[in-house]
């Protein structure tokens, strides 16, 4: 097994330290996150060959848990120990919160769940100790557990209810990284004048890339390809005649 341990003040800076040390691009790798603070991050970093049972031990947990059968997540649903709290007197929330907490419970994991109304869907967030398997390569995981959570709760919720599921803030902290990576990503536009296309991203990281820049005239950004390997371009804006 090749692995590195990459250090550094956000997460895309720790990857890429390990990275170097590998000699090996994003897309061969795997990442699990070892400690993070407000100065340092600290990753470990696997190369493909090893990430293919872990990649797929997660989202094959959260299909098991999800069909009820938690035989399959290699830890027994009596052991998992789920807490779960909501806002009061928003019934919508507290069933997106239990119907997580029970998926959970399914999948012998340990942690907490909170619900909230967000602005724009009713948001759960997990939080707890050694969460990794629960997000999965580049949140792999973590997609797959919100498409479940949602076709379950779409059940018993409004149609048009959207729920969002977090890890351990991890979408805040992906959408700053994100951030990072599209301003740096328009500054080489502006040097060069030719455009960049970047990673494959999920939908929630594209539209960080289009808020982050949609106020700089100098760029443009367009998203192209279909799922999952849509991406988004940056392009110079077309100058005015």
């Amino acid at each position: 097994m090749k692995t590195a341990e990459g250090r550094g003040p956000t997460l895309e800076d720790a990857v890429d330290a390990a990275l170097i040390q590998l000699r090996e691009s994003r897309r061969n790798v795997d990442v699990k996150v070892v400690s993070e603070s407000d100065t340092e991050t600290v990753v470990e970093v696997v190369v493909l060959a090893a990430r293919s049972a872990a990649s797929a031990s997660g989202t094959g947990a959260v299909a098991a848990a999800a069909s009820g059968n938690p035989a399959g997540v290699g830890v027994s649903a009596e052991s998992a120990a789920v807490a779960s709290t909501t806002q009061a007197g928003d019934a919508a929330t507290e069933i997106a919160r239990d119907m997580v907490a029970e998926l959970l419970t399914r999948m012998g994991i340990r942690c907490q769940v909170t619900a909230r109304r967000g602005p724009e869907a009713i948001v759960v967030d997990i939080s707890g100790r050694d969460l990794g398997v629960l997000i999965g390569w580049r949140g792999e995981t973590l997609r797959a557990l919100q498409t479940i959570t949602n076709l379950i709760t779409s059940r018993r919720l409004p149609e048009d209810q959207r729920v969002v599921v977090d890890v351990e803030r991890y979408r805040q902290r992906r959408e700053h990284t994100v951030r990072e990576i599209a301003y740096r990503a328009a500054r080489q536009v502006k040097v060069t004048g030719d455009p960049i296309t970047l990673d494959a991203m999920q939908p929630f990281e594209r539209r960080a890339i289009h808020l982050a820049l949609d106020d700089d005239p100098e760029v443009t950004t367009v998203s192209t390809g279909a799922e999952p390997d849509r991406r988004v371009v940056v392009t110079p804006s077309p100058k005015a005649d």
